[in-house]
This record gives structure tokens, C-alpha cells and sequence, in this order.
């Protein structure tokens, strides 16, 4: 077994123990396996990457110490936490307008993404109807970071649908999962408190490191359109 199958199979069981522990109400157990997790998570990239790039460790670090920023005994861990997500978000636009070129698309692929996309707008504006008052001084903040979310997934979306290359999945899935943990955390936080909500936010946040890091280190494959590069 290589360095990177055993990271993998260690990451997938930090999950599990993170979720047992909360579970459990173990608190020890959630916490260092929530900080060991991150940790596995970056060595990953570091272990996998052919060439450590800065952009890509430092948008890995802003995320991870967003993940990280309830553990910090600090006032307004909320707000500082969406702040590290929204500087986030921004960065990895740096990636889409990198990789980006003409689009080519059939119908299907129109029909695909005019329904998936009309589904998120929904979503979108209900999640943030619902969460604005609760949110109070910081529905601006919210819907920032509900915004930049909604870009991101619909246009690693449109990405993945015109090449359907690996790399482009992997953003895809990271961006999906950013969505969902993002989502249920603005939810449990200022609107409905749930245990179930939580563990899957334990299952979400992970998965969509790891996706983020697997787009990071896969190589660019046009499958697709052959004008289509990189992404």
C-alpha cells in the first residue's frame, strides 16, 4: 500500500471517528480527530501533487482554518468563520477564470443545466428567505456567502458538462459538497439546531476537501471539446 491509499484509508476513518465521537458525545474524540483530519488532508495534496503550486496551499490553509475556527475561543467565531469561507470562495474563482475557455454544449446539455440550475435558484432564495432575519447584522455576509456558493457550483457545473473530464468532476463534487455543509451550517447556526445536521456537515466538510484536493493534483484532460482546455 503506497502514501497515498494510506492516507486516504486514515482520512476515511478520522471521518467515521469524528462522527462517533460527536455521536458519543465523546468530545476529546471529535475534537483531535477534527484537527488530525485537516492535517491528513493537506499532507495529501503535498504527498500527491507534482508541483506544489501557492495558490492552491493557500486557498487549502484559508478553508482549513475556517473548518478549524470553532475550536478557537474567540468572539464572533461565526462571523470570522464565513469570512474565512467568503475569502475562500473568492480565491477559487482564481481557478475557474484560469482554466477558462469557450463553451460547446448540445441540447441535453442545455436542458441539464437549465433544470439543475432553475432547482439551485430555488433553493438559493428560500434558504436565504429564511435565514435572513435570524441572521440579523449579518444577512449581508450571508448572502455574500450564499451568493459565491451558488456561482461557484452552477459554473463547475456548466465546466463538467461541457468537457466531463476527471478534473472537472472533482471540482464539481468539491464545489456540491462545499454547498451542502455551507448550507446546513447557516441553517443549524441561526435557524434549526440539529444533531443530524451536524453529522452530515462531518461527512460534507472532509469530502469536499478532499474533491478540492483531488482537482488540485489531477492532470488537465479535454474530453469533450477539443477547444476546451485544462479545466
Amino acid at each position: 500500500m503506497d502514501g497515498r491509499k494510506l492516507l486516504k484509508l486514515l482520512i476515511s476513518f478520522l471521518i467515521i471517528l469524528q462522527v462517533v465521537g460527536f455521536v458519543f458525545r465523546v468530545y476529546v474524540l471529535d475534537v483531535y480527530s477534527k484537527i488530525v483530519l485537516g492535517m491528513l488532508i493537506t499532507l495529501l495534496y503535498f504527498v500527491s501533487t507534482r508541483r506544489i503550486i501557492f495558490s492552491q496551499v493557500l486557498v487549502l490553509f484559508v478553508l482549513l482554518l475556517g473548518e478549524l475556527m470553532v475550536f478557537f475561543n474567540i468572539e464572533n467565531e461565526m462571523k470570522l468563520q464565513m469570512i474565512m469561507h467568503v475569502i475562500a470562495y473568492i480565491m477559487l474563482f482564481y481557478f475557474l477564470y484560469y482554466n477558462h475557455k469557450s463553451f460547446v454544449y448540445n441540447r441535453r446539455d442545455v436542458f441539464t443545466l437549465v433544470l439543475g440550475s432553475s432547482l439551485y435558484t430555488v433553493i438559493f432564495f428560500m434558504a436565504y428567505f429564511i435565514l435572513r432575519k435570524p441572521m440579523g447584522d449579518l444577512y449581508l455576509l450571508g448572502f455574500l456567502h450564499l451568493l459565491l456558493l451558488y456561482v461557484l457550483l452552477i459554473v463547475a457545473a456548466m465546466h463538467y458538462i461541457n468537457i466531463r473530464s476527471e478534473k472537472s468532476l472533482w471540482f464539481f463534487l468539491s464545489m456540491l459538497n462545499f454547498s451542502f455543509s455551507d448550507f446546513m451550517l447557516l441553517i443549524d447556526t441561526f435557524y434549526l439546531q440539529s444533531n443530524e445536521l451536524k453529522v452530515l456537515m462531518m461527512i460534507c466538510e472532509p469530502l469536499a476537501l478532499i474533491f478540492l484536493v483531488n482537482y488540485m493534483i489531477t492532470k488537465s484532460l479535454t474530453l469533450k471539446s477539443e477547444e476546451f482546455e485544462g479545466f
